[in-house]
């Protein structure tokens, strides 16, 4: 007789939710038990956007072809391994009973939930920003913002952009549509006193330097009150006209999982240093061990107390750790003699890269700082780290030099 396997269901399929798959998966075969327990991937898209280069797509010229690695087959990343992808949409994830419900009608029963959506675009209740503004947060907002850049520019005429927030994201692009499309008319509008709000003081220096050499212009302490369509009012009563408006000022937890009965700060739930999530109540069972990485969650840093940065490396060793508890869990209930060894998340400092405009990037490597071409090669190489964690040694080599 056939049996049915007790299903790790991984929700969503990026940077963390892959690492986490190819993890278990790898996992469950190696200790003989892909028979009695399945993977399954949940994603709405078919395709990972490696978001890091997306700034390089919005901003690329109009017979620029597609980078090989912006987009990944999610399918193909899983390929061989005891993994299932599945595309759709979520619409509610019953914790009391371990069932993930799809927007089509399925339902998916999990004996373990690893929560891996990321996070969504936050207005912030601004309004008109919502109706008149394109936000940099998937492929197909990198395609909207390139398709009306070029639109511009085919008009011969000075394109004003105005990007809302101040972080890598709007930096980023920032620098490299004025390194491409010099002509263009770029203002940086950000709410706090300084860009970068919480890098590194010598590392807002470099880029204010940059940004300023590229002739962009840097508007901070200015609050966007509303977006109208073709202008923004500031919390001063100032108007600042536009011809394209970008916002990269805020992203939430999905709404799916804010409502989750798990305890939350910031909106997001709270995770133990295993990355098992924190019930509401302490008395409330959940039927499924909930685990939650990368945006989706409120982690703090035990040494600094503040919440763990929303990056790439953060939400990897956040599946490594999610992989090796589950799986462990895993064997317990296999062998219930079997002692779990428990994996931590540790915070630690991790390098990090801002590329502004063309072969140049500031980064930092612990109290190390690089500027200009050397930092963008620094760039390159964290790209291609990624694209090797996720993909086979020389398949991501090729990726990596197309």
């Amino acid at each position: 007789m056939a049996t049915t396997k007790k299903n790790i269901v991984i929700l969503g399929g990026g940077f963390g939710g892959i690492v986490a798959a190819l993890r278990v998966g790898k996992g469950l075969r190696q200790v003989g038990l892909t028979e009695k327990y399945g993977v399954t991937v949940i994603d709405r898209n078919e395709r990972q956007a490696y978001t890091p280069v997306l700034y390089e797509h919005a901003a690329a010229p109009k017979d620029e072809k597609e980078p090989n690695n912006i987009t990944l087959d999610i399918a193909r990343l899983l390929k061989g391994l005891p993994v299932d992808f599945m595309k759709g949409e979520v619409a509610e994830i019953d914790l009391m009973n371990g069932d993930v419900h799809l927007k089509t009608g399925g339902e998916i029963k999990a004996e373990f939930a690893i929560i891996a959506l990321g996070s969504e675009v936050n207005y912030f209740g601004i309004p008109g920003m919502a109706e008149h503004a394109t936000p940099l947060k998937t492929f197909a907002d990198a395609e909207r913002i390139r398709a009306a850049l070029q639109g511009l520019l085919a008009q011969n005429k000075t394109p004003r952009v105005v990007i809302g927030g101040a972080g890598p994201n709007g930096i980023e692009l920032a620098g490299q549509i004025k390194h491409l499309h010099p002509q263009c008319d770029i203002t940086i509008v950000e709410a706090m006193p300084e860009i970068l709000p919480g890098f590194a003081p010598r590392m807002v220096k470099l880029a204010r330097k940059r940004l300023t050499r590229l002739g962009i212009k840097i508007a901070v302490n200015s609050k966007i009150a509303s977006v109208e369509t073709n202008a923004i009012k500031l919390g001063e009563g100032a108007d600042v006209p536009f011809d394209l408006m970008v916002w990269t000022g805020g992203v939430k937890a999905p709404d799916l999982v804010s409502k989750l009965p798990l305890r939350a700060e910031r909106g997001k739930p709270v995770a133990e240093f295993g990355m098992g999530c924190v019930p509401q109540t302490p008395d409330l069972k959940l039927y499924p061990m909930v685990y939650v990485i990368g945006d989706s969650v409120c982690f703090y840093d035990s040494k600094t107390g503040k919440p763990m940065p929303t990056v790439a490396p953060v939400a990897i060793e956040q599946a490594e750790v999610v992989a090796h508890n589950v799986l462990e869990e895993i064997k317990k209930a296999e062998q219930p003699a079997y002692t779990v060894m428990t994996k931590n998340y540790s915070a630690q400092e991790y390098p990090y890269v801002i590329p502004i405009g063309g072969h140049w990037a500031a980064a930092k490597i612990g109290p190390v700082f690089m500027t200009g071409y050397p930092g963008w090669i620094f760039k390159r190489f964290v790209e291609l780290d990624y694209l090797i964690t996720v993909m086979p040694f020389f398949t991501a080599l090729g990726a990596w030099m197309k």
